[in-house]
């Protein structure tokens, strides 16, 4: 007769008394299957699973790929319908009694003047729209940084050291779109001068020119002050063109030589 359990005998160092555990064998066959399904459970759960899990990795990331490049394309079309809304209210704001200059190979057309007819004749030069008047004479502190890691670290235009009340002058012809305050450059003024380009001018101690108001190359705009965030009296002076900043060093090198930014010791 074959036995019906199985016993266990537990016999310690000690005096005391001996332990004996008994487990029917119809129970302990039974843990042991349970335990056996357990694992044969699992790994056939990981066999099936890991590949799945493969394939929702590559999927997560061809979404999240996917994801980032519709939120760039979907920033880049609001730029765009921005950059167009700006461009209709100025023409709407400057009315039909601007005659716009038409671009042309001709360079006697290319010359041609813009003329409001109105009480107050404000001829705009096409070549007077092109960034050209230095906007304030003092020493470049900091340059034009777009290569930071995060976009608010980025530095989109010079600073510009300059005895505080100084005059800050329009650097090209055109149309005053903004003048109020902001919370990082404080005083800030922004000129549109048609195809394409605008001009930023911040930190000011006060702006002289308002919204829609017409500027000359050279009008004063504002006064150089230390407005916003800022440790001192200086300029913050940016250019673009059809929503990409340029350097302004490269339309004003002559401030290269009153560059002591720690960009210019860095480079010599």
């Amino acid at each position: 007769m074959s036995p019906s359990k199985f016993t266990v005998i537990l016999i310690p160092d000690s005096d005391d008394r001996n332990r004996q555990f008994s487990v029917q064998y119809v129970w302990l066959w039974s843990l042991v299957l349970l335990v056996v399904l357990i694992i044969i459970g699992v790994i056939g759960f990981g066999i099936y699973s890991v590949p799945k899990l493969k394939d929702y990795q590559a999927m997560q990331e061809k979404y999240d790929k996917t994801v980032t490049e519709r939120v760039t394309v979907m920033n880049l079309m609001d730029d765009l319908q921005r950059m167009k809304y700006m461009d209709r209210q100025i023409r709407k704001s400057l009315g039909t009694d601007l005659a716009l200059i038409q671009k042309t190979t001709d360079t006697e057309e290319m010359s041609q003047n813009i003329h409001l007819n109105n009480s107050e004749n404000l001829p705009i030069s096409y070549m007077e729209n092109v960034p050209s008047q230095i906007p304030v004479e003092g020493f470049v502190t900091q340059r034009m940084n777009t290569s930071a890691f995060s976009l608010d670290q980025n530095h989109y235009g010079i600073d510009i050291a300059a005895v505080e009340g100084e005059p800050v002058l329009a650097s090209a012809s055109g149309f005053v779109v903004f003048s109020d305050w902001t919370y990082d450059l404080g005083n800030v003024v922004i000129l549109y001068h048609g195809d394409g380009y605008f001009t930023h001018y911040g930190h000011h101690q006060n702006n002289i020119k308002k919204q829609r108001d017409f500027v000359k190359r050279g009008d004063v705009i504002a006064l150089v002050g230390s407005t916003g965030i800022t440790t001192g009296p200086h300029l913050h002076f940016e250019i673009w063109k059809e929503g990409k900043v340029l350097d302004p060093l490269e339309f004003f090198p002559g401030y290269t030589k009153t560059d002591v930014s720690p960009q210019y010791h860095e480079q010599n």
